[in-house]
């Protein structure tokens, strides 16, 4: 997730009111459990909801790019830094019953401490 979250160090306030997807907006950072290692969480943005189109790969990634559909109860979600993200892209849509929450902020180390923004807002 960099810029937006340093892989290793960044302590981060989770809501758990948006837990199974409730109320998550696209664009939103959420934490949800890995679907290709069990047992571990990841933090991704969400860049699509169900019903939305995406594009399935960055668009310079291959001559074969192509749009997909998130389907219902699924979202589509992305890692800042496409080029070394491993995201929906490679794994598909996210069930959103896998999300745990919203992450709201950064809160340590302290002198690092802020909010995070929706960025496609």
């Amino acid at each position: 997730m960099l810029p937006t979250l340093q892989v290793l160090g960044d302590n981060v306030l989770i809501a758990r009111s948006y837990r199974r997807g409730r109320g998550i907006q696209v664009g939103d950072v959420v934490s949800f459990a890995s679907v290709i290692k069990p047992g571990e969480r990841v933090i991704k943005r969400v860049i699509g909801l169900p019903g939305d189109w995406v594009l399935r790969d960055t668009p310079l990634g291959s001559s074969k790019s192509m749009m997909i559909q998130v389907p219902d109860g699924h979202c589509w979600a992305v890692g800042d830094n496409l080029e070394y993200s491993r995201d929906s892209r490679h794994y598909g849509p996210v069930p959103l019953a896998l999300i745990y929450g919203k992450v709201l902020a950064v809160v340590f180390p302290w002198n690092e401490k802020r909010w995070i923004k929706n960025g496609l807002l």
